[in-house]
């Protein structure tokens, strides 16, 4: 952390030791709230559980950016009420801790709901909005801007109105909040974070990392609420909204680094054909203990089957898959649309055998859940693992397993489409190295035994 920032959080007491109900000491800020403040990222999103601190955390982060000479920065919320409390801190920071005399101030305890100003000798100023008062949004440029519970706004107001404000500064987004779904402010500062992108930082944190939280509260909390409910308010964690089909699929479970496949790994492919739609392929590897790997995909528009096909060699790389499975549908010819071959004579004259799968939705969707629910692992209770993961390269399979919906259960899912061709396929896992032997040496006493001139 740099000095000027450390400093300013020292001054303040933010930055030191803070004694929790039972007089022990811990070290403030937070360790996820340390790790927002030290990175230079130009979007910081911090998903946090109720009563975390991530509000006196946004504050804090764009102090430094108020001590400067003529900035100008937003804090927007859904209503006013939102944004009053990053405001709160602000001017409980410059004001009565530091004990600079505003310049101009409007509004600054709250008394009723409507803006906040606060201008300071030096020329910075900050401001409240409301996204229920869009003209307000307008002509300013900005140095920086706090979205206050982010996951609530509306991403039309953010693009139509807020993001054009930060172009001419280059002016930076800091968005303490609590999730709500899987929705636009997850696809748009939580995602580029994860993938590695260098302007995004985001981090997800449980209220329970705040050492002045009550344990039992939390505790109280996890046996009165809703599994979604509690996971979302109080460990900051994106769950399923209703009517979502793989509600037990989480990203920061699921979802692994990518890792070389060893070669002698059980791999099955799946491939979801429409005209209209890019080809859909997943790849799956099965290891020795039945844990199932999804490693690779392909989902691009606009290409011929024999690009299709020239493409999954090269993915595959000459180890074939145990077995590729297609779309029953891809059996029929369309002579409607000309079609002289079926879809799938037509791989396997471009050299990618296939056979028909079985798309029964019901079979494969229980198979799969069941592979998504974290279990015991050799006995160890406290050691719970799915057995199914996805590799983060497979963005548009992540992507429908946090977007599938019942109702469209059938429709734009080509990809759980593949997979659920492999579940219902009853794919067999990889034999390890021990259960080889045993199998030969089993199969050379069985021959041994034999009658060498009935065989028997």
């Amino acid at each position: 952390m740099d000095r000027v920032r450390q400093a300013i959080f020292e001054s303040i007491g933010y930055w030191g030791k803070v004694s929790d109900e039972f007089h022990v000491e811990h070290d403030s800020p937070w360790p996820a709230q340390r790790r927002m403040h030290e990175s230079s990222a130009r979007f910081k999103a911090l998903f946090a559980g109720s009563r975390f601190g991530k509000s006196r955390a946004g504050a804090n982060d764009v102090l430094p950016d108020i001590m400067k000479a003529n900035t100008r920065g937003w804090i927007v919320g859904p209503t006013y009420e939102q944004p009053s409390k990053e405001f709160r801190y602000i001017y409980e920071a410059l004001v009565v801790k530091l004990g600079f005399t505003p310049k101009k101030k409007l509004n600054v305890e709250y008394s009723s709901p409507g803006p906040q100003i606060l201008v300071m000798p030096w020329g910075a100023e900050v401001y409240t909005k409301s996204q229920e008062n869009t003209e307000s949004l307008l002509s300013e440029e900005l140095d920086w801007m706090i979205l206050s519970e982010a996951s609530r706004l509306n991403e039309k107001i953010f693009d139509g109105y807020l993001r054009a404000r930060l172009g001419t500064r280059r002016g930076r987004v800091v968005i303490p909040t609590t999730p709500h779904g899987y929705n636009w402010v997850y696809k748009r500062f939580y995602l580029p974070a994860v993938e590695g992108e260098s302007d995004y930082w985001s981090e997800i944190v449980s209220v329970k990392e705040n050492p002045l939280f009550s344990r039992e509260e939390y505790e109280k909390a996890k046996k009165e609420l809703p599994e979604d409910i509690f996971l979302e308010q109080y460990d900051g964690e994106f769950v399923a909204q209703t009517g979502l089909i793989y509600k037990r699929f989480r990203r920061q479970t699921h979802v692994i680094d990518p890792f070389e496949i060893p070669r002698h790994w059980a791999r099955y492919a799946a491939i979801d054909p429409h005209p209209s739609t890019p080809v859909a392929v997943i790849w799956l590897a099965i290891d020795e203990h039945g844990t199932c790997f999804i490693y690779d995909e392909m989902f691009i528009p606009d290409l011929t089957i024999p690009e299709v096909a020239d493409k999954i060699r090269t993915k595959e790389g000459g180890i074939q898959p145990r077995k590729r499975l297609i779309d029953p549908r891809a059996k029929y010819i369309d002579k409607l649309r000309g079609q002289t071959a079926s879809v799938q004579m037509q791989f396997r004259q471009n050299g990618i055998a296939c056979v028909e799968a079985n798309s029964k939705f019901e079979s494969g969707y229980y198979k799969i859940t069941e592979l998504l629910t974290p279990t015991e692992m050799y006995g160890d209770k406290g050691n719970m693992k799915p057995r199914l993961f996805i590799f983060k390269n497979c963005k548009e399979t992540i992507f429908e397993f946090e977007t599938c919906n019942w109702g469209n259960e059938d429709k734009d899912n080509h990809l759980l489409d593949g997979l659920k061709y492999i579940m219902n396929d009853n794919p067999v896992r990889t034999w390890s190295a021990d259960e080889v032997r045993l199998r030969d040496r089993e199969d050379r006493d069985r021959r041994r035994s034999m009658n060498a001139v009935t065989g028997y």
